[in-house]
């Protein structure tokens, strides 16, 4: 039996407010995810839409990792997921001679699958490793920053003490007493 969940019953599944599921819901439509609805265009969910939208939050959640390229990775896993239940479904394993060919063709898929799931996660050490530059090199500026400001600070405390003090040598001359003024 199929379960058709509301947006409530999904949002108090997940956690999340309406709007999120919403802007979850548009993002996966936006990369071909097919979402169901109802005869007034109101979204209606299953599992499966469930499932999708916790693999997105999963996903997030990881370092480096923007909503646009979450949505691409659950789409990914999606698709990955559809072979292996079709090749589950479709090709049962046999003993007869024929189980060999069959064996060896789930052999391949399942290697092309693993060939594409190692070029994801280069991807994503690559998406990784260009953020830890960008942040070290961010690291670097905020550190000029902050030297630069320390030198002004200090400059700005040599500058007044030195306003001071030629302040203090101007106050003493004016109230110093002119030699023909000695008798005052």
């Amino acid at each position: 039996m199929t379960i058709i969940y509301s947006p409530s019953n999904v949002q108090e599944l997940l956690g999340i407010d309406g709007n999120t599921l919403r802007k979850y819901a548009t993002l996966l439509e936006g990369h071909g995810y097919q979402v169901q609805r109802n005869n007034r265009g109101h979204r209606t969910y299953f599992e499966k839409d469930v499932i999708a939208f916790r693999k997105l939050i999963e996903f997030s959640k990881q370092e480096g990792m923007t909503m646009d390229h979450s949505a691409e990775a659950v789409m990914t896993w999606i698709s990955e997921e559809n072979k292996t239940v079709t090749l589950l479904e479709e090709v049962p394993l046999q003993t007869t001679n024929d189980g060999d060919t069959e064996q060896n063709t789930n052999t391949n898929e399942l290697l092309d699958r693993i060939e594409h799931l190692e070029q994801v996660n280069l991807d994503l050490i690559k998406h990784l490793k260009e953020k830890a530059v960008r942040e070290a090199q961010l690291e670097e500026k905020i550190n000029l920053i902050l030297k630069y400001v320390e030198r002004m600070e200090q400059l700005e405390k040599e500058r007044s003490k030195m306003i001071e003090e030629e302040t203090r040598k101007q106050i003493a001359v004016a109230e110093q007493r002119k030699w023909w003024k000695w008798w005052k």
